[in-house]
């Protein structure tokens, strides 16, 4: 669906002759590049993580049309922090995907490393209108990236992934990186 809306949204940019349009085609050239070429390693720079949702986010503002809608921060020294590629995406993702756009911002991202340690942070604010199934918060989504944690980091890290009230946040710490 990500990349069908994105083509839709900048096909839209196109058409308008918007200057946003070749700033939006890069965005989704280096996100398509970091998934098929750069998540085939092991690990890969934090600051290449980084980029890739940072991107991510730009692409999904376009479609919400809200500059604001999702922050980023971050915190202590990231440079040649090397964690798993893909390993924070799927908690931005979910955010857009059961996210409230009435609040700004409506997702707030807290990235934190430390020497040896890392420490990763969302919170969004819950649709009222959001279809009551399995998904991330509660099914196969969390269950998998809790799986990937295990085996990557068997007793090194900690997940704690809670709902309370319109709101929903995740905490993610890994030591010994």
């Amino acid at each position: 669906h990500f990349l069908f809306n994105t083509i839709n949204n900048i096909y839209s940019l196109v058409y308008k002759k918007s200057d946003e349009a070749p700033d939006a085609l890069m965005k989704l050239s280096d996100i398509m590049r970091y998934m098929l070429y750069d998540s085939n390693i092991e690990r890969v720079e934090l600051e290449k993580e980084i980029q890739y949702i940072r991107a991510f986010i730009d692409l999904q503002q376009l479609r919400l049309k809200s500059e604001n809608f999702a922050s980023i921060e971050i915190a202590g020294n990231i440079e040649g922090k090397l964690i798993p590629p893909m390993l924070l995406i799927p908690f931005v993702e979910n955010a857009f995907k059961h996210g409230s756009k009435s609040k700004t911002p409506g997702i707030i991202i807290k990235i934190k490393a430390n020497p040896r340690s890392f420490h990763f942070e969302i919170t969004n604010y819950l649709s009222d209108n959001r279809p009551e199934s399995k998904d991330f918060h509660s099914g196969i989504g969390l269950q998998n990236v809790r799986r990937r944690l295990e085996l990557l980091f068997p007793k090194r890290h900690l997940l704690i992934a809670e709902e309370e009230g319109n709101v929903f946040h995740v905490n993610m710490f890994i030591s010994n990186l």
